[in-house]
């Protein structure tokens, strides 16, 4: 007997409900004849990484995904698959629920679909990034240069917001904290239990006077968070894997600070396409 009701077998379209062009929902004539109207794409990629006892282990890549689809509205740019998976750093290894996925890996995966969305005819592709793993991304980047003719960027999304986030925010930008869970407030409220937010502290190996985090950097100079061994074993310091004070969080800074990186990831969409209209030459193929 079957027992799956007429609602089970709904699928509620995002380009249907949202007015949002999503690559997957569209069929292969549909796209093609997009990238003559708009030859700009989206690839969010973020991680499953525990993310506290009160926000989802998918918090990076639902971060990405959603940024990416009111970026989308903004623009007509098509959102690409997510990227769910990616790598992580030495410290946030081990972690329950986290998975690390090899560095290599992540950014050999990132370089064939940057390739087959640009035979596709994207020649502006934007990686929408939420997830400290930049040096990847930037390693694809590089490699592609002088291999594909398509515009590459790699935007990361508090890169676009950082002075916001800080204005916002009563604490640090760290991890699970007070900035992220206010973001998935803003993004995905249903899937946040403010009442297991909790606030925790760890103990750096070296001064953070020595060492920049996602929205700040030492006045006098120093070394990015993701270029030093900085700090201990996430696992090992922090007890509900809250790296600062999420119970701060509030859906009206994340609103905030999401506006701010939509706006200005948008606004440079909109300068390119005035700038490279679809089917203008942006770089030359690289020839030794």
């Amino acid at each position: 007997m079957n027992t799956t009701s007429e609602e089970d077998k709904v699928y509620f379209s995002v380009k249907e409900y949202s007015g949002v062009n999503m690559l997957y929902e569209m069929s292969w004539p549909e796209i093609k004849e997009q990238t003559k109207k708009c030859d700009v794409v989206l690839i969010p990629i973020g991680s499953i990484e525990q993310h506290g006892h009160h926000t989802p282990v998918g918090e990076d890549a639902l971060n990405a995904l959603e940024i990416a689809k009111r970026i989308a509205k903004r623009t007509q740019a098509m959102v690409a698959a997510p990227i769910w998976y990616g790598a992580l750093m030495y410290q946030q290894r081990g972690f329950y629920g986290s998975i690390a996925i090899r560095s290599d890996i992540v950014k050999e995966y990132l370089k064939d679909v940057i390739r087959g969305l640009s035979k596709l005819g994207f020649k502006k592709i934007i990686v929408l990034n939420a997830h400290g793993q930049q040096w990847v991304l930037e390693g694809a980047l590089h490699d592609l240069g002088t291999e594909i003719d398509s515009f590459i960027a790699i935007a990361t999304w508090w890169d676009f917001c950082g002075k916001t986030v800080n204005r916002v925010c009563e604490s640090p930008f760290i991890h699970a904290d007070e900035a992220e869970t206010s973001v998935a407030l803003a993004l995905y409220p249903s899937l946040v239990d403010m009442s297991k937010a909790a606030k925790e502290k760890g103990n750096p190996i070296v001064d953070k006077k020595y060492f920049g985090g996602p929205t700040d950097f030492p006045e006098d100079g120093g070394f990015p968070g993701h270029a030093i061994t900085a700090t201990h074993f996430q696992k090992d310091e922090y007890k509900k894997g809250v790296l600062g004070d999420a119970t701060k969080a509030t859906q009206e800074k994340g609103e905030i600070i999401v506006e701010d990186a939509v706006t200005k990831i948008s606004d440079f969409i909109r300068y390119l396409l005035e700038k490279y209209p679809p089917g203008t030459e942006i770089r030359t193929r690289f020839m030794e």
